[in-house]
């Protein structure tokens, strides 16, 4: 990481996810203690030029959307960060119900709404 400049991926706010890692990041067990610490560090960055809000300033930077877009391999620690947090996302947004009823919107069964 540190062939990174200094400039790219600055902020100065810490990324939490509590949605979706509220234990946070280093105690999820999808990511490695030095990806949990970049995703802190780093990740308010990682997230507004993956969503294109913030346009890249650095050529690591435009390597990053490049990475999201999917037209380049996540190379340095910091996009492989970002692919292991965007892969957990996918995971974590798979739900396998045992019955139609645990899926249920909450309008209730026809035979509730019967009035004999």
């Amino acid at each position: 990481m540190s062939n990174i400049q200094e400039k790219s991926f600055a902020t100065s706010k810490k990324y939490f996810d509590d949605r979706n890692f509220p234990r946070g990041f280093q105690r999820a067990g999808d990511f490695t203690r030095a990806q949990a610490i970049i995703l802190e560090t780093k990740g308010v960055a990682l997230k507004e030029l993956h969503e294109g809000v913030r346009q890249p300033e650095t050529d690591e930077e435009v390597h990053f959307v490049a990475t999201c877009l999917g037209q380049e391999q996540p190379q340095t620690d910091v996009e492989k960060a970002w692919a292991s947090y965007v892969k957990a996302l996918q995971r974590k947004q798979i739900y396998f119900t045992a019955s139609s009823a645990a899926v249920s919107d909450g309008g209730g069964s026809d035979d509730m709404d019967d009035d004999d």
